[in-house]
């Protein structure tokens, strides 16, 4: 990723943060399901075949959730103080 992305993405989460903070745990997992889903629905294939377009989407969350899961050690280590395994 390019440094300008990183930076754009640090400000929107820090901004998600504001809207997070002190919401149940259910109402985050809702919220954060709600704008992946929208994240992914506007993606399509060129071609606008659905059955391709769907191979997109599945391509992206599968992307996504590696991304997630490379993160969590980071902010595990960030938010309970423990250094990372």
């Amino acid at each position: 990723m390019s440094d300008s992305v990183v930076t754009e993405a640090f400000e929107i989460v820090r901004q998600c943060r504001l809207i997070l903070a002190g919401r149940s745990s259910g109402a985050q997992s809702a919220a954060l399901a709600d704008l992946l889903a929208m994240w992914l629905a506007g993606h399509s294939a060129s071609s606008g075949d659905p059955a391709a377009s769907d191979a997109v989407r599945e391509n992206l969350l599968a992307a996504h959730v590696d991304l997630v899961r490379r993160l969590i050690p980071p902010n595990v280590a960030r938010i309970h103080g423990r250094p990372r395994a």
